[in-house]
């Protein structure tokens, strides 16, 4: 006799449930059958989900943080409804409602807080995809100023590496180093094609997923510098290790760049020849190329703390200095040095004339040489020949010059800004935040000779060669 899948018979002709005789057919077979099928089709169900069930679920994930949230609200109402205040309530359960609401509202700030992110996210997703204007002026192989070329791009500026910061320049500065540079003269070398411009001060547009994870973001005002240059320009690419947050945003850019290493290297250096950090009061100082724009911050800020300061400079300039309140001296040590021999506090030298000798004999038994750089060395105004081998030979004198002060002369110390920037970017913040302090409260006001554009770098270049210029010249692209 035929049977149904669970073993129970039936008639031929009949269907299962249904007898024309009106008799039933066996009940715990029926059940059993059932049950058997309805196995069947859940094993199938739960094999193959329908897309029905599937879409749920996903609503289900969607809604979860709202109904976690809404939760949330609805205990912070009842813990605001007189049924469950403290005098209803035993002070047990009042302090849990109490930390119930504000399990509430740190709930909803964290929650406000990463939409508030995701959205800056998605903005700035947006803007790296962003064609933007940029212009800079670029030189591609070594050579004199009118090799500068200004370029005209429209651009996506976006970050090369996980670590690059995009900063939008609000000023730069025009310097002797970007000449050097440019000529492939002194210890620094770049590759080319070559931007110069080696400190900047501007916004961040944009960043890194490395450099977002150290703090960094859009918008935020920052100091750059670098040895590479590149900021001469609308845009510049820098890494996290040039960048330091910038203290103010009331400082004008132009005085704001000259902060950065200017000012900042004459800060140093009369930081480091202080005993214990006594402010330098009567001291005797010595600025060696009193004229350049270092010396004239370190004279200006020594002078703030009431030091006699001597400088040496050219004939030309001892009427301006003289203004500013410094004692001047003729360039060339022999006719100063039997004068000052023993006698200063401090000495800045910024010039290196005889790899830092005569200065160092100008210190006296509890003084300080602090060296700062090199430019009579490398004056571009004097022609200088190569050996055999195609070396400038002044490169190995600044060597030995420099391994000199750091390792074999006392009471000596060589200043290098760009390495305490990047050893200690928190220490080189706060001696910023007082430099600006100063420039805010009118006590400093740094020397600005030239605001140009990128179209006239070129000429900045020249002047800076010849020598013709008072003070730093600061590049202002937009």
């Amino acid at each position: 006799m035929p049977r149904y899948s669970d073993g129970s018979t039936y008639a031929s002709g009949r269907s299962r449930g249904s007898s024309d005789s009106g008799d039933s057919y066996d009940e715990p077979s029926s059940r059993a059958w059932r049950k058997s099928e309805n196995h069947r089709r859940g094993r199938s169900s739960r094999c193959r989900p329908s897309d029905e069930s599937a879409a749920a679920a996903s609503r289900d994930d969607v809604t979860c943080s709202s109904a976690v949230l809404e939760a949330a609200r609805q205990r912070e109402r009842r813990a605001a409804t007189p049924d469950f205040s403290a005098a209803m309530l035993g002070e047990e359960d009042a302090e849990s409602v109490e930390d119930d609401a504000e399990g509430y509202e740190e709930e909803v700030e964290a929650a406000e807080a990463a939409e508030e992110e995701e959205e800056e996210e998605e903005e700035e997703r947006a803007d790296e995809k962003a064609e933007v204007a940029h212009k800079d002026v670029v030189i591609y192989e070594l050579g004199p100023p009118g090799k500068l070329v200004v370029r005209e791009t429209n651009c996506t500026m976006v970050p090369g590496g996980r670590y690059d910061v995009i900063v939008k320049v609000e000023a730069s500065t025009v310097s002797y180093r970007d000449c050097l540079l440019r000529r492939g003269v002194g210890p620094d070398k770049v590759a080319f094609p070559f931007v110069p411009g080696c400190e900047v001060v501007g916004t961040i547009s944009n960043l890194g997923r490395s450099a977002r994870a150290e703090g960094y973001r859009v918008g935020e005002r920052v100091a750059g510098m670098t040895r590479r240059g590149g900021g001469s320009g609308t845009y510049v690419r820098l890494r996290t290790t040039d960048v330091a947050r910038f203290p103010s945003k009331q400082v004008d850019a132009a005085d704001a760049v000259c902060l950065v290493d200017v000012y900042m290297t004459a800060y140093q250096a009369l930081r480091a020849g202080k005993r214990d950090g006594a402010p330098l009061t009567g001291a005797n100082v010595l600025v060696t190329d009193g004229h350049s724009p270092v010396g004239q911050a370190a004279v200006a800020l020594a002078r703030l703390e009431g030091a006699n300061v001597y400088v040496t400079i050219e004939k030309s300039q001892m009427e301006y200095m003289q203004g500013l309140g410094a004692k001047c001296l003729p360039l060339a040590p022999s006719k100063w040095l039997d004068k000052l021999r023993g006698k200063m506090d401090l000495v800045v030298d910024t010039s290196c004339v005889d790899s830092y000798d005569s200065t160092w004999k100008a210190v006296n038994h509890h003084g300080t040489l602090v060296c700062t750089g090199m430019s009579s060395l490398f004056d571009l105004r004097i022609a200088s020949e190569t050996d055999m081998m195609g070396r400038d030979p002044r490169e190995s004198q600044a060597k030995w010059a420099g391994f000199k002060a750091r390792y074999m002369m006392s009471q000596t110390k060589f200043l290098d800004v760009r390495e305490g920037f990047r050893s200690n970017p928190k220490k080189y913040q706060q001696e910023l935040k007082y430099l600006c302090f100063l420039v805010e409260s009118g006590r400093l006001e740094p020397n600005v000779a030239e605001r140009v554009g990128v179209e006239e770098v070129g000429d900045m270049h020249r002047l800076l060669e010849k020598g013709d210029v008072n003070g730093t010249i600061v590049c202002l692209p937009n």
